[in-house]
């Protein structure tokens, strides 16, 4: 079964986030302006089968309708330029998460209004999820669920709080809320109603700590247990299996699934998996090993995975058979599935291009950027020409680094509580192969938990007895060392819990935590210990402090995602129970520098540099400007291209762009070009034809785009046009001399080529004339063919007869026609056996225009009644 059509859903695993960065404001202002009070209105079924889809360089998102493959609206946002937003929506509301600020929109699609707006902590760690049903906003870091109103985004009753780290938070096809509890091994159903939420049901589906990822299918849930390495499947009807699965290395798995079948893709070595409750199937696939290889999902019994590296979605059969590879322009930025009713969409992000494939597995490509069609006449993208590939720095390539097992774990360590111990540790390097999981040993118990879950609370023990614990990290290549942690011992006599957390991200990359003292309540507080909980259950220890507060060091936690906080009271190796968390921060720092900058010379303006780069990695603030400089210029500009000028001919030019954010300025990019140069032209060789004389030419175009010519001959007047390399000269006369130069001109200056001589190529022919072996009447009347100034009259110039050779320069044509036999007084008389009567004429090198009847000439490798190769006059 499918999925009801009404719910749209995306099929990447990682928080549903589309490129898109949009200013929620002006969204809501451009979509009433620009489209109209009704615009999306849904009247039609088919209409059903239209996804809005992102393309980031652009910041525009473009209806496309999947049963035409037509673009229909495109919505321009100029502002929208590479940040990452959540989009999610239904046939009648689109709901917006702005990811670096956190501000969420709802837009009315029946009107296109702006109908609500909300705050969220910024950064990742907080979901929307929207369903025809109900809408929610999710604090995966905090652990709260909220129901709110699709239109206004008001909380509807209270938040569901649950422990903090959630992981998913989407819809299925009944309108209940599936989300995942990594520090309980749960998975929870939630139902939206009028009134508020209400949990319908709770599933353990793993140990405690481990790393879950839930699929919605088309019928139940899938939940992917990578440390166990094990697929729970639970159906609408209660059935439930669990199966053992094969992950040789880190995965990606989908939110939602059209499919009853879930699938799951590992990302290095390349292959997938796939789950149909007990049933479990492996096979590799032909995509390389890629972060952009993204979640595969079932689609009507075929297995489909974007390749954002390739350009590919890659489509199998349920046995693994390669049955198709879709084409798609990707940009080398990742390909994005979506599904709604029988459609399957994959969105090129990074381009204008897009996909529509059909229930039979018809796949037709949708333009996302139409100019036809409401909204569109947006500027075009600049496409990458490819071409040359300078300012690629191409590098020494370094050997892989040996993979292997991972290795020990440092700081292995614990605090104790009553009846308890809080056993913490650092990361084990993962020597090249993802770490899979940690296997803690001791008390008689092991647990396996997932590799970013570094703190472990282990109850039910003794006070008073000592314990020790072991600590095993794993990949795909095996174990690593075991490390044993120092004998640690309960105790009832604990510190209370500090109060009032906070904590304040600095633009350093660094997190200020500070709390109240606590009352050590007869203890020696000898200090406090600091945890961070991120979504997905991450929980790390960042340090501890003696006083009452703490600096994490830059790049300790990961920036643009959200972290909240809690300190224990440490006396000694006793430790108080957990403080409350602190609201949601999120790390951030300057941004890393811009990304393959392409300095040249602008081919259309002197003096003018333009410049090109890729957009960085925010590092958890919005990109507010790029700041360029190219010698003494300097511009500010929001987009990836800029242009400079006011320089020299010919002037090698220094460049440089920082990006700025909140933090400040990113290291800079630096390369240099050189601008327009004034051109130059040769002319290096020729060919000779009987009317045309192709001249060979040297050309330095001093990086013009059109540079342009102009022809400097004998009397030939030839149009200025675009410089080619082999410049045609025609309408030439044959057997002749030339001499020719070459101007060329650009927006940096001309210059003329030195004069070059040529020659058409030779054309000879000679003469027959039948009275040099004959006597009749009309012979003894002339003593030769006559040579005339002009084709049938001029000047008679002189005679000339049989056997004499001349050069032939073109043929035109006289009055009469001159038939070289006939009956006269004495008879019949043939002077030119096989001539045909004709009124053609030769010019021939006789004297200064010169003209023969063809009658009496015949041209040299021609039959007698051919001219050849010779050019009309």
């Amino acid at each position: 079964m499918t999925t009801s059509n009404v719910d749209a859903r995306r099929l990447n695993v990682k928080g549903l986030l589309i490129a898109v960065g949009l200013p929620v404001v002006l969204v809501g202002a451009l979509v009433a302006t620009l489209l109209g009070t009704g615009a999306f209105s849904r009247e039609n079924e088919g209409e059903d089968a239209s996804l809005w889809l992102w393309t980031t360089p652009l910041g525009e998102l473009a209806r496309v309708n999947g049963l035409t493959a037509a673009t229909d609206v495109r919505l321009d946002v100029t502002d929208a330029m590479g940040n990452a937003v959540q989009v999610e929506q239904t046939d009648s509301h689109l709901l917006l998460r702005e990811i670096a600020t956190g501000k969420v929109s709802a837009i009315d699609l029946s009107t296109l209004e702006l109908t609500g707006s909300a705050e969220t902590a910024p950064g990742e760690g907080v979901r929307v999820a929207l369903s025809d049903e109900g809408a929610f906003i999710i604090d995966q870091t905090q652990g709260l669920v909220n129901q709110v109103d699709p239109s206004t985004l008001s909380a509807i009753g209270d938040p569901l709080q649950f422990p903090a780290g959630l992981t998913g938070g989407a819809f299925d096809g009944d309108g209940m809320l599936w989300i995942g509890v990594p520090r309980e091994g749960t998975i929870v159903q939630i139902e939206p109603r009028d009134s508020g939420a209400k949990t319908l049901a709770t599933e353990v589906v793993a140990q405690p700590r481990q790393e879950l990822a839930l699929t919605v299918l088309g019928d139940g849930v899938a939940v992917l247990n990578s440390t166990a390495k094990e697929m729970t499947t639970i159906r609408t009807d209660g059935r439930r299996a669990v199966t053992s699965i094969e992950l040789a290395g880190p995965t990606e798995t989908a939110d939602t699934s059209p499919g009853t079948i879930a699938s799951v893709t590992v990302t290095d070595p390349p292959s997938v998996v796939t789950v149909d409750d007990d049933q479990t199937r492996t096979f590799q696939i032909a995509a390389g090993a890629s972060e952009l290889l993204g979640a595969s999902v079932e689609f009507h019994e075929r297995i489909y995975v974007p390749d954002g590296a390739s350009g590919i979605v890659w489509v199998y059969d349920l046995e693994g058979n390669e049955l198709n590879r879709i084409e798609i322009d990707s940009g080398g930025g990742p390909v994005e599935l979506y599904h709604t009713g029988d459609t399957l969409f994959a969105n090129a992000v990074n381009t204008n291009a897009a996909v529509v494939v059909s229930a039979d597995g018809t796949a037709a490509l949708a333009p996302k950027n139409r100019d036809d069609i409401l909204g569109g006449d947006a500027p075009p993208t600049e496409e990458d020409e490819g071409g040359d590939d300078e300012g690629e720095e191409e590098g020494d390539e370094e050997s892989a680094p040996e993979v292997g097992p991972p290795g020990a774990v440092t700081n292995l360590d614990g605090t104790v509580g009553d009846g308890l111990i809080n056993l913490s540790w650092d990361a084990a390097p993962n020597n090249g192969s993802a770490l899979t999981k940690y296997v803690v040993e001791g008390a008689g118990e092991t647990w396996e938990i997932a590799p970013s879950q570094r703190v472990l609370e282990i109850g039910d023990l003794d006070n008073g007895q000592p314990y020790t614990f072991t600590v095993t990290a794993h990949n795909a290549e095996g174990a690593g060392d075991t490390v044993t942690s120092p004998s640690i011992t309960p105790s009832a006599d604990v510190p209370g819990a500090p109060g009032a957390v906070t904590a304040t991200a600095n633009p350093d990359g660094t997190v200020t935590v500070n709390w109240e003292e606590a009352d050590g309540e007869g203890n020696d507080i000898s200090g406090y210990q600091v945890e961070a909980i991120a979504s997905g259950g991450e929980q790390v220890v960042v340090g501890q402090a003696t006083g009452t507060e703490l600096k994490t060091a830059a790049g300790t936690l990961d920036y643009g995602t959200q972290y909240a906080f809690q300190v224990t009271t440490l006396a000694g190796a006793a430790a108080s129970a957990p403080s409350p968390l602190s609201a949601s921060v999120t790390p951030f720092n300057v941004p890393d520098a811009p990304g393959e900058l392409f300095a040249e010379s602008s081919t259309s303006a002197a003096g003018t540099i333009d410049v090109r780069w890729t957009q960085p990695s925010n590092n958890g603030r919005d990109i507010q400007k790029y700041v360029v400089t190219a010698g003494s210029q300097t511009v500010e500009v929001t987009g990836t291209t800029a242009s400079l000028s006011g320089f020299g001919n010919n002037e090698n030019v220094s460049v440089s762009v920082v990006a700025v954010n909140e933090a400040g300025q990113s290291e800079p990019a630096t390369t240099t070009s050189n601008t327009m140069a004034a051109p130059t032209v040769q002319i290096s060789g020729h060919e000779s034809l009987g009317d045309t004389i192709n001249l060979t030419l040297a050309i330095d175009d001093g990086g013009s785009a059109d540079a342009q010519c102009t022809l400097l001959a004998d009397g030939v007047n030839q149009d200025t046009k675009s410089c080619p390399d082999v410049y045609s000269v025609t309408g030439l006369y044959a057997s002749t001399d030339y001499s020719f130069q070459i101007r060329i001109s650009n927006p940096a200056g001309e210059a003329t080529s030195n004069t070059y001589n040529a020659s058409t190529a030779a054309i000879n022919g000679e003469v027959f004339f039948g009275c040099d072996s004959m006597s009749t009447d009309y012979c003894d009347s002339v003593d030769g063919v006559s040579v005339y100034s002009a084709p049938s009259g001029g000047s008679n110039l002189g005679v000339t007869n049989t056997g004499d050779r001349y050069k032939a320069y073109c043929w035109t044509t006289g009055a009469n026609t001159i038939t070289p036999r006939g009956q006269e007084s004495d008879g019949y008389h043939d002077y030119h056996e096989g001539k045909d009567g004709t009124n053609k004429w030769i010019k021939i090198d006789y004297a200064s225009n010169a003209y023969i009847p063809f009658a009496w000439i015949n041209i040299d490798g021609q039959g007698k009644n051919s001219t050849g190769d010779l050019p009309q006059c």
